[in-house]
């Protein structure tokens, strides 16, 4: 079974992608975003059945549709309100709509889209990063721990391939590394602004 190479602990945003890690033989494919050692800061990225309202402004007839390059302002909370992400003022989260750089719920809900269009949607794990499995808590030999890093249980690490983990147990030789996502598991909404559109050239 392949064992991960672990860098360092995760610093600075998060940019959801796409990544796969293969435990055990089984492909997991896990959407996330190299994220820091809280999931609350950063650039995340809503779905087949999202709930949402559109707010008003001032928006033109060009709709975001599968290749257009797209910046897009955004506020992702917890279903009690609380704020996990959120875009920097100035500085929108830019992507390639259908290009699987951001997660499926998220790159869905732009479509269609138009220009200063505003709505806000809800994401089940489905269309976010997941439910939580065991299959991702995997056992790893402390020589893979970097050198550098005092590591105990509760340390958050990022492996080479730019997932973020957590260690949640420990024994002599090993030490068991949970790979969900921060956010598997949870009901996310997000307040979306289309401030950009650039249309695919064919």
């Amino acid at each position: 079974m392949p064992t991960p190479t672990f860098l360092f602990p995760p610093q600075g945003k998060c940019v959801m992608q796409k990544s796969k890690l293969v435990f055990a033989g089984i492909a997991i494919a896990m959407l996330l975003a190299g994220c820091s050692q809280q999931p609350g800061q950063g650039n995340t990225q809503a779905p087949a059945g999202a709930s949402d309202a559109n707010g008003a402004g001032s928006m033109s007839t060009l709709s975001v549709s599968n290749g257009d390059s797209v910046k897009v302002e955004y506020t992702g909370k917890f279903t009690d309100g609380n704020i996990f992400d959120q875009s920097e003022a100035g500085s929108p989260l830019e992507f390639t709509v259908g290009a699987g750089q951001m997660i499926k719920g998220f790159d869905k809900a732009v479509l269609g889209m138009k220009l200063n269009e505003e709505k806000t949607i809800t994401l089940q794990p489905e269309d976010a990063y997941g439910p939580v499995t065991d299959e991702a808590l995997i056992w790893v030999p402390k020589e893979k721990m970097p050198s550098d890093t005092n590591v105990t249980i509760g340390t958050k690490l990022m492996t080479s391939s730019g997932i973020p983990v957590t260690v949640i147990d420990m024994n002599a030789d090993s030490v068991k590394v949970d790979f969900n996502h921060p956010l598997a598991g949870k009901t996310l909404v997000f307040r979306l602004k289309v401030v950009d559109i650039q249309k695919a050239t064919s």
